[in-house]
């Protein structure tokens, strides 16, 4: 059982990442030896060490920071009021000092504000890589504090012993808070796009709290948040990723690590979220993404955020612009359009209705029989070219739907090498019109029965 909630707390650059990633034993948490890496809460699972199915969950959190040691580019710490909202929901802190640094005032202000707030700490010194060292951790005890745990989340020294006491701070509560474990089969949704695109404000409006910051600064996100929600009694969990800019204007280390997750977030994905600026368009980065997605055959929404910033709208301006989208997209133009507003919460809501049709047309399975009648009338309609190498035409036998997630149908012929790519997609976009596969992408494979047979024979 999942049962607490623990908070990870101190200044910047103490090691609550790296603390972070060896108790969940993940590399979740971007790390990074400049401060002010961490801004949005993160939320992974720590396996119990008395018992492999229990845990708790774990919260990395931003840095402590003040007006006068202040490394975020916003004008309000808003990385801070994240930090505190994790600290209230925890039912125990855990309070990180760097022993090579050494007691800084900024660590006896977070120590006094848990004090007031009267909240269940845990006290660990990190930075200690040796016996040697444990002599930096002395001043600590100017906070009045009787017990610390002296680690090295580095070297992973000491914190199984932090995770023990941990749990014996949880079983000593009578209040812990309940935690839902995640659905394992979940739709995933991934929100993907420019920086500054209004991916954090979604998420905030889907989930209904500040759960992702929102500035005007570019590039505000940096790890992948996550947050699970339930629409129409089924469960989903979304995905905010960093903004991906083209490669060549990306200079910086971390946003490269930022976006090779949010790339990976798209592999990982069920259903692919381009937002993108009503005011900027789809650019080309844009359409490379959607590209990207649906070589993955993933299922692609383009929302189509800040519409209000359009001015002097008329009855067929959604229209004309969805076409332009459309024109742009190309081999991948039955993606739907969704025009939406944060600031006015415009057709927010629309955005799990449409992505619950494409999660259900994704894992759609339609019967052998009916594709086939799919499949004569589109021959029927269409007879495929003359095949000048054998002087005959592609006789197709039988198709059938071999999986789903992508659904992917296997169609048998007598030379599936001589087919014409267009006739391929004729194929294709009858499939996915008459055996109502929606606007999700559908792979098509076509196999000779010949070489089947052969296969077989071979094998036997």
């Amino acid at each position: 059982m999942i049962q607490g909630i623990v908070a990870i707390v101190g200044r910047p650059n103490v090691g609550k990442s790296t603390i972070f990633n060896k108790m969940t034993r993940t590399t979740q948490a971007l790390i990074d030896d400049r401060p002010g890496v961490t801004r949005d809460r993160l939320y992974g699972t720590v396996e119990s060490v008395f018992n492999e199915e229990d845990g708790f969950v774990l919260v990395d959190t931003g840095g402590f920071e003040t007006d006068d040691l202040y490394y975020q580019p916003f004008a309000k710490n808003i990385v801070w009021e994240q930090t505190e909202t994790a600290i209230r929901d925890a039912d125990v802190v855990l309070m990180v000092f760097d022993a090579k640094a050494g007691l800084h005032p900024h660590d006896r202000q977070l120590v006094q504000f848990l004090k007031e707030l009267n909240k269940d700490v845990v006290y660990i010194v990190n930075k200690v890589d040796g016996p040697e060292h444990e002599v930096l951790s002395w001043d600590f005890y100017e906070l009045g504090i009787e017990k610390f745990h002296m680690c090295s989340a580095a070297h992973s020294r000491g914190l199984w012993e932090v995770c023990e006491n941990i749990e014996t701070h949880l079983r000593q509560r009578e209040d812990l808070k309940a935690v839902k474990p995640r659905d394992p089969e979940a739709t995933k949704i991934a929100l993907i796009g420019r920086p500054n695109a209004g991916k954090s404000s979604i998420l905030n409006r889907l989930c209904g709290e500040e759960r992702s910051l929102v500035s005007e600064v570019a590039g505000t996100t940096r790890d992948p948040v996550d947050t699970a929600i339930i629409y129409n009694k089924k469960p989903y969990l979304l995905l905010d990723t960093a903004g991906i800019r083209r490669r060549k204007k990306i200079f910086d280390k971390i946003e490269g690590l930022s976006v090779m997750r949010a790339l990976r977030a798209i592999e990982d994905a069920d259903v692919v979220i381009i937002v993108t600026s009503a005011d900027e368009g789809l650019s080309d980065q844009d359409c490379r993404l959607a590209s990207l997605a649906a070589e993955k055959y993933k299922p692609v929404l383009i929302v189509v955020n800040k519409w209000d910033l359009i001015p002097d709208k008329e009855t067929n301006t959604a229209r004309d612009y969805e076409s332009t989208i459309h024109d742009k997209l190309k081999d991948i133009a039955y993606a739907p359009v969704l025009f939406t507003s944060c600031i006015e919460n415009q057709r927010i809501h629309r955005i799990m209705a449409v992505v619950e049709e494409l999660a259900e047309s994704y894992r759609k399975r339609v019967p052998t029989a009916r594709i086939n009648d799919s499949l004569q009338r589109a021959i029927l309609e269409h007879t495929p070219a003359l095949v000048k190498r054998y002087n005959k035409r592609v006789k197709f036998y039988f198709a059938t739907q071999v999986s789903v997630c992508p659904p992917t149908i296997v169609i048998k012929c007598n030379v599936a090498d001589e087919i014409q790519e267009s006739y391929k997609r004729y194929l294709v976009k009858r499939f996915r019109s008459e055996l109502e596969f929606g606007k999700v992408p559908l792979r098509v494979f076509f196999r000779d029965k010949a070489e089947e047979k052969e296969k077989r024979e071979w094998g036997s």
